[in-house]
């Protein structure tokens, strides 16, 4: 993945999910745990917080993991050091009670969200793969690279199974509370609306995902005509069942169950008595052993005793340098030593930044519904330099490198249209970033819009691929241009 978040309310959603039901279980099972006679507090303000940030941190380490394609494997070195961290943390804090809870709980959220998030990125790569692809063209490149639907389908079935178990627990929870004569509080009831709307968005995407795949192997891309009401429509089948909950659940209910008792049976059976064992005699194993089988030419019990110590500690050694070598291992790897001195976290959380500043931005501007984000003439340069390609015969490696920066130029033909700087046909790409650059007043600006035509024209013309510089430069150069008001 290119970006840390593909989808931000997405992503926000597993969050919400794991978390708010993490909080409630928590919240339910304190009457419990918690020991107010001994003074034994278990579960207090610092679990809920605890609980509340992990949610958060987990959800980015996960991210980044995917997005540097790490192992899944090292999932349980980060589970483990972060548990090991918050320990810490509770020893500093003055919180000696908070591991026994805080242990597993981390463990299980850390699971459930990691088992969820991956039905979102699944179906990312499933996006991904598809590119631009649409019509034929899209049908036929999926019936020959149908793995990463085959992979989505495995992940949407495990991420139902849970979405399913996760309320089957909620109830179990709040049914030993209910029974033995607790009270559910003001924010337990709130933490639980939240999860079962969350959950229940859930599995609207989870229909529109599925139906992303069915539709794609017919060729069909954006289906769906109006997202709006078809979101409306969830929220008032939400509204009708919680309606319809309510006048069944109330204590005077609008609609009402009776139902009989069965009568408890007369007939009593009697089971007879038996011997146990203990009534029976008692034998001695070990003595009758040692009369069938004597003792001559053993050796003796030291030499036996000393040979199993060896071998236990021996065991012991070998398995505790595996767990050390298995947790410290991935520091000392090329990978982890790239990841900070290149500085790829610190990028990771300026993309997010951004990503939750667009989101705001496109959902409160507005003028959003006046920008054009797909055009008949971006479409058009697209189709025109893969028919380029095929005529060409360049290398894998160049068509790859050539779609790549063609996706990006299409952008900027689309910025373009909505700036009214219109793209023909008969424009080759540097002249058209030319008619660009006279358009705009900022000489930086102007000299990055030049810039793009003429990197993309030497990777179009030329048989060698870009540098990695160049290649950088240029999605640079097209960024800035389409930050300029």
């Amino acid at each position: 993945m290119n970006k840390g978040f593909n989808t931000l309310l997405e992503r926000f959603l597993v969050f919400l999910t794991i978390t708010s039901f993490m909080l409630t279980i928590a919240i339910l099972l304190s009457p419990f745990l918690n020991n107010l006679e001994n003074e034994k507090i278990l579960i207090n303000w610092f679990t809920y917080l605890v609980l509340g940030l992990s949610g958060i941190l987990f959800l980015f380490i996960q991210q980044i993991f995917v997005r540097e394609k790490i192992r899944p494997y090292l999932h349980i070195v980060s589970c483990f050091f972060y548990v090991l961290f918050v320990v810490i943390l509770c020893a500093i804090c003055s919180q000696l009670n908070q591991p026994y809870i805080l242990i597993p709980f981390l463990i299980i959220q850390y699971i459930l969200e990691y088992t969820l998030n991956n039905l979102f990125v699944f179906h990312d790569h499933f996006i991904n793969e598809c590119g631009e692809l649409k019509g034929k063209e899209l049908e036929t490149h999926l019936f020959h690279n149908n793995l990463s639907a085959i992979d989505f389908g495995a992940k949407a079935r495990i991420g139902q199974g849970l979405l399913i178990v996760l309320p089957l627990i909620l109830f179990l929870a709040l049914f030993a509370l209910l029974k033995n004569g607790y009270t559910v509080n003001v924010f337990a009831l709130c933490l639980i609306i939240l999860f079962f709307l969350s959950e229940l968005l859930i599995f609207f995407l989870m229909g529109i995902f599925k139906n992303d795949i069915f539709f794609g192997f017919l060729g069909f891309r954006n289906y769906i005509q109006n997202r709006s009401a078809l979101l409306r429509s969830v929220f008032a089948i939400i509204f009708a069942a919680v309606l319809f909950a309510t006048l069944l659940s109330s204590n005077h209910a609008f609609i009402s169950f009776s139902y009989k008792e069965r009568p408890e049976s007369e007939i009593k059976y009697e089971m007879p008595e038996t011997a146990s064992y203990e009534q029976g005699q008692a034998y001695d194993l070990r003595k009758m052993l040692e009369e069938m089988y004597p003792d001559e030419g053993n050796f003796p019990d030291w030499i036996i005793d000393l040979i199993f110590k060896i071998l236990k500690w021996a065991a012991i050694i070998i398995l505790s340098l595996a767990v050390i070598i298995f947790f410290l291992k991935p520091f000392f790897s090329a990978q982890w030593k790239s990841f900070w001195k290149e500085g790829r976290l610190i990028k990771f959380l300026q993309q997010v930044w951004l990503e939750i500043k667009e989101f705001f931005k496109y959902t409160f501007s507005r003028r959003q519904n006046n920008q054009v984000y797909s055009t008949v003439e971006s479409r058009k340069f697209g189709e025109g330099i893969k028919d380029f390609l095929k005529k060409a015969g360049r290398s894998k490696e160049k068509n790859a490198e050539i779609d790549r920066l063609t996706k990006v130029f299409m952008k900027l033909i689309d910025w373009g249209e909505a700036k009214e700087i219109k793209y023909r046909a008969n424009f080759a790409p540097a002249e058209y970033t030319a008619l660009i650059s006279e358009k705009l007043e900022d000489e930086e600006v102007k000299k990055a819009a030049e810039m793009t035509g003429l990197l993309f024209e030497k990777a179009l013309y030329d048989k060698e691929v870009l540098s990695g510089e160049e290649e950088k430069l240029f999605i640079q150069s097209i960024d800035k241009v389409m930050k300029c008001e």
